[in-house]
């Protein structure tokens, strides 16, 4: 909130000054503009004031907070916002970094002039997108930990650093090009399931469609093909010490991910990912497991954080989908990751006064704002895109 008052902050004294120095036959249009931006933000603010939202993005944003969370203790780190998670139509979810254009995210012909495609032009905090339908299916925000993760890489610079551990795994080289392209997709499935354990390789065979997986030499994606992703994601989980089956066909995924899982990263502070999500309150592999028997007997999981809960209860769906939607596991989760939860603000101590570095960051994003309207041509009056 703090961060988006500063921003449109900016243009609300534009405006009014705008008011007094007799430009006000300006101000309409630069109004208008600025509710176009305030768009993208009042409905992911506004969706928290109706319960049955607030409850699942409470617990999606308190996930994506043990994820992301640790970063901003590293020695050095600049006082950053974590990622602030919301519905949208699309089929699955997606981060939008920090800094990024929105406009093509605002509702669907909300933007009406070239000068709100203009402002909404940096983003000034993380945001993951989840679909609609995660809202009836607890288990599938378990994906919410892969977005993060891309949040991890973005703020921390990881990019180069991911690439050079992919080149130097032990991979024959006409797979190296492969997996130097699906660097970023495989460090973000690495992390969610060194996190979540074998709980979100899990969920990711339920959302993706393994049939594709017909021929993964000339698979071209974004993304490792799905079956060389669960095995990825099996591999990582196994090597952070989560139990689990090797795949005979996983020598290319224990490549990966040992080359993503061992060894401390640059950008990390020298710490590995186990350690750096170490720092939170991880529950144990067989922790999980028994929370998640015990979601489906009815009582909680007792698993010390959101993402242990959330983890028994995916895999209380997978151990038994009648029992889990008979018993009510995944609100019985849900309330329990909301009693899980401790008061305070989600950031990073700062030896500044509290919020000041992250205020001037945003004036500045405001003052951009501003110069792109001022650069942007007149449409004209009355003029509509």
């Amino acid at each position: 909130m703090d961060a988006v008052l500063a921003l449109l902050g900016v243009g609300v004294a534009d405006v009014r000054a705008r008011l007094t120095d007799g430009r006000g036959d300006e101000v309409p249009g630069r109004v208008l503009d600025l509710h176009h931006v305030w768009d993208f933000y009042r409905t992911r603010f506004l969706l928290r004031r109706v319960r049955a939202y607030r409850r699942f993005l409470d617990v999606a944003d308190e996930l994506a907070w043990e994820c992301y969370g640790p970063v901003l203790g590293l020695a050095g780190a600049r006082p950053k916002e974590p990622p602030l998670v919301g519905f949208s139509r699309a089929a699955s979810p997606r981060a939008h970094r920090r800094g990024s254009a929105y406009h093509d995210l605002l509702p669907r012909g909300g933007v009406h002039t070239r000068e709100g495609r203009e402002a909404a032009a940096r983003l000034p905090f993380p945001v993951i997108d989840v679909p609609w339908s995660f809202g009836s299916h607890l288990p599938a925000l378990l994906t919410v930990a892969h977005e993060a993760a891309h949040h991890i890489d973005d703020d921390c610079g990881l990019g180069d650093e991911i690439r050079r551990r992919v080149a130097t795994a032990a991979l024959p080289p006409d797979r190296t090009v492969h997996w130097e392209r699906w660097a970023g997709e495989a460090f973000a499935d690495v992390c969610a399931a060194v996190l979540c354990g074998p709980a979100y390789a899990a969920v990711l065979a339920e959302l993706l469609d393994t049939e594709a997986d017909v021929d993964e030499v000339d698979f071209d994606g974004a993304h490792p093909p799905p079956g060389a992703r669960l095995r990825l994601a099996g591999a990582a989980a196994r090597l952070a010490g989560h139990a689990g089956t090797a795949d005979d066909r996983d020598h290319e995924a224990r490549a990966v991910a040992g080359a993503m899982v061992a060894g401390g990263w640059s950008g990390l502070d020298g710490l590995s990912l186990p350690e750096l999500f170490a720092t939170g309150r991880p529950a144990g592999p067989a922790e999980v497991s028994e929370g998640a028997r015990r979601l489906l007997a009815g009582g909680p999981s007792r698993c010390p954080s959101a993402t242990g809960v959330l983890a028994a209860a995916a895999l209380a769906f997978q151990y038994d989908p009648a029992g889990y939607d008979g018993r009510a596991v995944g609100e019985r989760a849900v309330s329990e990751v909301l009693r899980l939860r401790s008061a305070g603000t989600r950031a990073a101590p700062s030896a500044d006064p509290p919020g000041a570095e992250r205020g001037r960051a945003h004036e500045k994003a405001g003052r951009a704002v501003l110069a792109a309207l001022d650069a942007a041509p007149d449409p004209g009056p009355g003029a509509v895109g």
